[in-house]
């Protein structure tokens, strides 16, 4: 996949999770320091989460490919928009469309970060959702079913640099695909690439914001005490990881769908002017950025040229979502009161 990203100056500070170790912590706070993971149940409503649903299965049919929501044989490639990864939607702008902005706008959802950080002064990623529709005759031998396992921060960044979510909006149980996490190997972050320094290759760990772990990785993080736990959510739930948790987005292996927006918010503050500058950019173009609001990577909007919808996602005009002034301000479109 085609990708661009902005170094920025980031402070050079080591996040806490506020209020980690106190009593007026809520248990979902606790549990992300710990475990490195956690859900926070009924952040928004099944209704609200459902209608976003409904909003995701429309984009997917105005392409106007063939797919039906009610018919289940069109679940096939030939009838989709370009995914990444058979699920992840991170082209034609499609975090600006008007459903996904109202999905960031949400109040309960900015609160909950908001808490996490200890401001309300917050910018959002421009990130895209997650679109799993199972097709019923793939094998379970099928590659996509493989682990790829990774960090969303590079090796060289150790200390708590952002914390990643996910707002749920179908129900998702074990066999529904969704978030896979390695509970408990933030802890081993430091640890991990020293163990496996002469792993490091001839140019270093990784400075972009993602590094893949090997087997032996996860192994030696496992004898560590870290497991696997499949993340499973109802429709409203929002689950929340540490950046230096090892975890991967596993494909469906029952025939429900899986829907989900990507969500990241990170204080205004510690996001660069050349970032800021840099997210004005993307909105103009309504690019998709990466997780970390201020590690500004961005992806195309156009798809693949060898794809179907490529011309068709030339012709398409660019979404302009209207915004409330929260979402403005989470855009980076409106300051903040001083």
């Amino acid at each position: 996949m085609s990708t661009t990203q902005t170094e920025t100056a980031t402070p050079k500070l080591s996040l806490e999770l506020i209020d980690e170790n106190t009593n007026k912590a809520p248990e979902w706070m606790k549990e992300l320091r710990t475990k490195g993971w956690t859900v926070v149940p009924e952040t928004i409503s099944r209704e609200k989460a459902l209608k976003y649903a409904d909003s995701a299965y429309s984009w997917l049919e105005s392409w106007g490919y063939g797919y039906d929501r009610k018919d289940p044989s069109t679940r096939k490639a030939a009838n989709l928009p370009f995914t990444h990864r058979s699920g992840i939607f991170s082209r034609y702008g499609i975090a600006h469309e008007q459903f996904v902005w109202d999905l960031k706008s949400e109040p309960q959802l900015v609160e909950k970060f908001a808490q996490i950080w200890g401001t309300e002064k917050l910018l959002v990623s421009y990130d895209g959702v997650n679109l799993s529709l199972p097709e019923a005759e793939r094998p379970k031998t099928d590659p996509i079913f493989a682990p790829w396992s990774h960090v969303d921060q590079s090796p060289l960044r150790t200390n708590l640099q952002c914390v990643q979510g996910i707002m749920n909006l179908l129900p998702n149980g074990s066999d529904d695909g969704g978030l896979m996490v390695l509970e408990g190997s933030n802890r081993f972050y430091t640890e991990l690439w020293q163990h496996f320094d002469h792993k490091k290759g001839e140019t270093g760990w990784n400075t972009w914001e993602q590094q893949f772990l090997d087997e032996d990785m996860c192994e030696w993080l496992e004898s560590k005490g870290c497991k696997w736990v499949k993340v499973c959510a109802q429709p409203g739930d929002l689950l929340l990881w540490d950046s230096r948790t090892v975890h991967y987005g596993a494909a469906p292996s029952s025939t429900n769908d899986r829907f989900a927006a990507y969500v990241c918010y990170k204080p205004a503050s510690m996001v660069s002017e050349e970032a800021k500058q840099k997210r004005r950019e993307a909105w103009e173009k309504k690019d998709c950025t990466a997780h970390d609001p201020a590690i500004i990577r961005t992806t195309p909007r156009l798809p693949p040229k060898d794809h179907h919808s490529y011309q068709q996602a030339v012709e398409r005009p660019l979404q302009e979502p209207i915004l409330s002034r929260l979402g403005r301000q989470l855009a980076g479109l409106e300051p903040y009161d001083p």
